[in-house]
């Protein structure tokens, strides 16, 4: 059964929803279903990733010139990735993501007054 992430960007009002399952050859097929186009054109060209892809994030396939291109800089949608196929992996248990249930990034807390 393959591992699922959900992406909410909220800042642009887009969703995504990523799938990871990994093969028999140790490889992992990458699904991504979204609303943003941008995103669509991501999930093209990011189809297939090995188990180097999540360990080494900088040099990853989610992150290659030429296939994370046409995506922000703020972009949660390759972290979604990661997170996906890290679980498919077993690096990162679903029992972890069952208690839980999200990560988030806080913008909202960006004052000057604030600690």
């Amino acid at each position: 059964m393959p591992s699922v992430i959900y992406v909410n960007m909220n800042t642009c009002d887009r969703s995504a929803r990523i799938s990871v399952s990994r093969r028999d050859d140790g490889d992992f097929d990458i699904s991504i279903e979204s609303d943003c186009e941008n995103v669509q054109r991501y999930a093209e060209r990011l189809t297939t990733m090995t188990e180097m892809d999540i360990i080494d994030f900088s040099n990853s396939v989610v992150n290659r010139s030429g296939v994370r291109d046409m995506l922000t800089a703020t972009c949660l949608v390759p972290m979604g990735v990661v997170y996906a196929a890290s679980m498919e992996a077993g690096m990162m248990t679903k029992r972890i993501g069952d208690r839980v249930h999200a990560d988030e990034i806080v913008i909202d807390r960006c004052r000057e007054d604030d600690p």
